[in-house]
C-alpha cells in the first residue's frame, strides 16, 4: 500500500508540474488531455493492475503453414534457377517447382521443369551443382 501512495505522489507531483509549464493556446487541450491519460496510467500502474494480454496473431492452420513454407522454398528455388540461367546469358520463359511431402512430414522439391529455347546440355551446364537429387526436365520453346 506504501507503494501505491508513493508512486500515486510522485506522479501527481509529476504532472502538476508539466500543467504548470504546459503553453496556453490551441495547442494547450490536447496537451492537458495528454496529461489525463498520463494521470490514469499512472493510477493503473500504481495499483499494480494487471493489463489483459491482447493476442493480435491471426489463427494459422497447420496447412496454411505448409502452403506458406512450400511457396517461400518454391520462390527461393525458382530465383536460384533464375540467376544460375541468367548468368550464362540463357534465356527462359518458365520455371516450374514440383514438391512433395515425406513420410517424417518434410517438404522436398522433386522436379524442375525449365521453359527455354536454348539447348538442353546448356542449360544443365548452367544448373550443375543446383538441386542434383532433383529431377529437371527441359522443355524447349
Amino acid at each position: 500500500m506504501t507503494q501505491f501512495f508513493v508512486s500515486f505522489s510522485t506522479g501527481c507531483i509529476l504532472l502538476g508540474a508539466l500543467y504548470i509549464i504546459c503553453p496556453e493556446g490551441n495547442i494547450s487541450k490536447p496537451i492537458k488531455h495528454i496529461f489525463s491519460l498520463i494521470f490514469l496510467m499512472v493510477i493503473i500502474s500504481a495499483a499494480n493492475i494487471p493489463f489483459k494480454k491482447i493476442d493480435f496473431s491471426l489463427p494459422v492452420t497447420a496447412t496454411a503453414e505448409n502452403e506458406n513454407y512450400v511457396s517461400m522454398q518454391s520462390f527461393a528455388a525458382k530465383y536460384v534457377y533464375s540467376k544460375a540461367l541468367e548468368s550464362q546469358n540463357i534465356n527462359f520463359s518458365e520455371i516450374s517447382i514440383f514438391t512433395d511431402k515425406t513420410a517424417d512430414g518434410s517438404i522436398i522439391i522433386t522436379k524442375v521443369v525449365i521453359t527455354s529455347s536454348d539447348t538442353k546440355e546448356k542449360i544443365l551446364k548452367a544448373i550443375s551443382g543446383i538441386g542434383e537429387n532433383r529431377e529437371v526436365e527441359i522443355v524447349n520453346e
